[in-house]
């Protein structure tokens, strides 16, 4: 995979679009509810689209979208219109699917007549499921084909495929459905001024389990455990009451989009950690999960612990260059079940990212001063000694005392700062700079956490280790103020290229800078 750019993007989602998430679990369908496989659609788990197709239709005619609500993160009501068959354009049928995403998806399907008349509708739902994993649905490069086998019983249909030696299935619930290899029909009366109802489940296959075991009552009664999470997660959440009513509407959101961000730790279900975005990035990412829980401190500290522990325990061991993996170095990208080559470094863990190791060490500083207990902030020192030392051993290319990054092999990112796109850095004049390239803001987050373990070394008694750090970050800044500056514009280059020119691009990578006290009051003159 070559990074992230117009090749690799997704295509169109439809106008509307939907998006639901939870924990690592998402749901994308047009406006209506539908979900088409030829849109970057479905319902993903684990990383896969357990579900491709999911299409409704009313006496044969697709519903025409009325509007959708999305009523939390992860639940959200689709009302739509059932067309007549005698091509009037006013219909007395409404349909309502409330979709609710889970450990796969469990919708609540309503049909409301409107009409004096009783309705004899012929309800159909078209079920496909391609088992595609997220990269390839992301970048519409769909490489495998699986053997699939459907098996139909009173009231589920069960889908199995097989590719290679891989094993996977999904099983749909439909009480009182008439069910068939392609899908499932309800016929029904709808009485006049009346409605019917009925509630679908969707889930990946596990023995012993039921596709309903992830979610609460089906008619709406009691909590899911989605909820009972959101209802936890509300509930910690500093109450902010201000004159402007626009700014209280936003941070609400802002709390509820970064509760929806929390996803678990696999191997550790206690841990909660930040996931990097939604819809395709519901997974760890080792820069932007440590940044967003930094910020999110006041919030709920234990965000960022959980963070830096789960990263800690895919901390690099050895040298691998298809994966990047360095000794010391922390992680670009975890995923949970990806199987095709599609994924960087053709693994489940990708290490190329320049910035999360010295982030690692900054934000592990900040949660020290947070009130954990001594015996946990100790239990990962041992991780920041050794980011340190791959800062020292394996950052640091060609010895000038900055951190740079080159990839290791022709399928990694060309970037590997936070604008990893392959045309992030650039020249003024718009040539690409050539790496190794050593970021401005990466030099800033080696200088922090010289600093940061500088003050734990204090808090430790360890004065002759912090004396030490604390005097290699002030030799640091000083040869970033001589080699970055330019007096000419005025502003930091945004990087050094290979021949330590500076990239004379103005871009915000420079704020960073600020954000970590990195500029001097006095700047050196360049000769």
């Amino acid at each position: 995979m070559a990074g992230w750019n117009a090749d690799t993007a997704a295509g169109p989602l439809g106008t509307g679009a939907v998006t639901l998430v939870a924990g690592s679990s998402f749901c994308i369908s047009l406006a209506n509810g539908d979900i088409h496989p030829e849109h970057p659609h479905g319902v993903f788990v684990l990383d896969t689209r357990i579900l491709s197709g999911w299409r409704l239709t009313i006496n044969g005619q697709p519903l025409e979208p009325l509007g959708a609500e999305t009523k939390e993160p992860y639940r959200a009501l689709f009302a739509a219109r059932a067309p007549r068959l005698d091509g009037y354009a006013d219909s007395p049928l409404i349909v309502e699917r409330l979709r609710q995403v889970g450990a796969g998806i469990q919708e609540q399907l309503t049909v409301r007549n409107y009409s004096v008349k009783p309705a004899e509708c012929v309800i159909s739902l078209r079920i496909e499921a391609d088992f595609a994993d997220l990269f390839e649905v992301k970048e519409a490069r769909i490489q495998r084909r699986w053997e699939e086998t459907r098996q139909t019983d009173s009231d589920t249909l069960t889908i199995r495929a097989l590719w290679q030696e891989v094993r996977k299935s999904v099983v749909i619930q439909a009480p009182g459905a008439d069910i068939a290899p392609e899908g499932l029909t309800y016929r029904v009366s709808v009485p006049a001024r009346g409605q019917w109802s009925t509630v679908l489940t969707v889930a990946p296959g596990v023995e012993g389990t039921s596709p309903e075991a992830s979610f609460g009552h089906p008619e709406g009664e009691g909590l899911s455990p989605r909820d009972w999470r959101h209802r936890e997660w509300v509930a910690k959440i500093p109450v902010l009451q201000m004159g402007n009513r626009s700014i209280e509407r936003t941070l609400r959101r802002s709390y509820d989009d970064l509760g929806a961000l929390r996803i678990e730790d696999p191997e550790h279900p206690e841990r909660v950690v930040v996931a990097a975005g939604a819809p395709w990035f519901m997974t760890l990412f080792g820069r932007d999960s440590l940044w967003a829980s930094e910020m999110a401190l006041p919030v709920d500290p234990s965000l960022a612990l959980g963070t830096l522990q789960t990263l800690a325990d895919h901390q690099g061991t050895v040298v691998d260059p298809m994966t990047e993996e360095e000794p010391g170095k922390i992680l670009h990208e975890v995923r949970l079940d990806v199987s095709t080559g599609l994924a960087l470094g053709g693994k489940s863990a990708y290490y190329g990212s320049v910035d999360a190791t010295p982030l690692f060490v900054s934000v592990l500083g900040a949660v020290s001063r947070w009130g954990f207990a001594k015996e946990t902030i100790a239990a990962l020192l041992p991780h920041a000694d050794r980011a340190l030392d791959w800062i020292r051993d394996y950052g640091d290319k060609d010895g000038d005392g900055f951190v740079e990054y080159q990839r290791l092999n022709d399928q990694g990112l060309i970037n590997q700062g936070w604008k990893d796109s392959w045309d992030g850095v650039n020249f003024a004049d718009g040539r690409m700079a050539e790496p190794p390239i050593a970021l401005c803001e990466v030099q800033a987050y080696v200088y922090s956490a010289y600093l940061a373990r500088a003050w734990m070394a204090y808090d430790a008694g360890d004065a002759a280790l912090a004396d030490g750090l604390a005097d290699q970050a002030a030799q640091l800044k000083k040869r970033f103020n001589e080699q970055f500056w330019m007096p000419e514009h005025g502003y930091y280059a945004i990087a050094l290229d290979r021949d330590k020119r500076p990239v004379d691009a103005c871009a915000s990578n420079m704020g960073h800078c600020l954000w970590f006290g990195w500029w001097m009051r006095t700047r050196p003159r360049r000769c």
